[in-house]
């Protein structure tokens, strides 16, 4: 608890905590879009961007938020217009921007140069800018859910119904997908690039693992990345692990145990 007295490691904390909260609340909505791979494509496209902020010498965060988002808006663009598989053009974002982070690193000779922290994360640390962007992005995450919860809970699970509706479907895709985006650059910071896609992922799977309603999936969801970053935290501190490593390890762990409660319930549920 003395570490709190410290400014920078409580700043640290916060950022990692809004956006645990935010990453999980659209990641419950993703993984029923079947956009589950959409974290790991954003996360190591958005490398590229890291790459260009380093040779250009500008603010990594800034100038990766505003590449990713675009990089997220346009995989959308091109799933709509081009009737591709999402899949298919996560993949093929994926593939460059990594591609282009070694190739822009490589012939700068920065191939060394801050690359360790972005891949592997620096939850103990943040910036005054770092916790204001995290916390201006959880107040957008949360607003939009808010105010277009029908509409996103319809386009989840049925987007023709939704267009019959009145519904604004494209427009709340883009919006959507623009959010995820940018709570995977913050993400970055926390557990770093190869991570990040944990913090989206696996606390949602958990969740519509073990809840009986949307809602409820949402508020788990929730509860299971919360739980996680302060279990993490707990363990890293105590043992002297990494923290991105124990926080995600932590996420697996109560995945796992979900999913043996799960199977348990079942047998019992065709013994009696």
């Amino acid at each position: 608890m003395e570490l709190f007295s410290y400014g920078v490691f409580l700043e640290g904390f916060l950022s990692a905590f809004l956006i645990a909260v935010s990453t999980s609340l659209i990641g419950v909505f993703l993984l029923i879009k079947r956009l589950a791979m959409l974290g790991a494509g954003l996360s190591h496209a958005a490398f590229g961007g890291i790459a260009l902020a380093i040779v250009l010498h500008v603010d990594p965060l800034v100038l990766t938020l505003i590449y990713t988002v675009f990089l997220g808006l346009l995989i959308e663009f091109m799933v709509e217009k081009k009737s591709l598989p999402a899949d298919t053009v996560v993949a093929l974002f994926f593939s460059l921007g990594v591609a282009l982070a070694i190739t822009v690193l490589g012939v700068t000779d920065n191939l060394g140069v801050s690359i360790f922290s972005y891949l592997f994360g620096s939850m103990l640390t943040a910036s005054e800018i770092e916790l204001l962007l995290s916390f201006l992005v959880f107040l957008l995450t949360i607003s939009f859910l808010l105010f277009n919860y029908r509409s996103l809970l319809l386009l989840s699970f049925n987007e023709e119904l939704g267009k019959l509706r009145g519904v604004r479907v494209r427009l709340l895709n883009y919006l959507l997908i623009a959010l995820a985006s940018a709570n995977v650059v913050l993400s970055i910071k926390a557990v770093g690039l190869v991570l990040s896609a944990s913090f989206m992922s696996i606390p949602a799977m958990t969740s519509l693992m073990v809840s009986s309603s949307f809602f409820q999936s949402l508020l788990l969801s929730v509860f299971f990345s919360s739980l996680s970053l302060i279990l993490g935290m707990f363990f890293s501190l105590s043992l002297d692990l990494p923290p991105s490593g124990a926080v995600v390890g932590c996420m697996v762990l109560l995945f796992l145990i979900a999913s043996f409660g799960r199977f348990i319930k079942r047998r019992f549920s065709r013994v009696f």
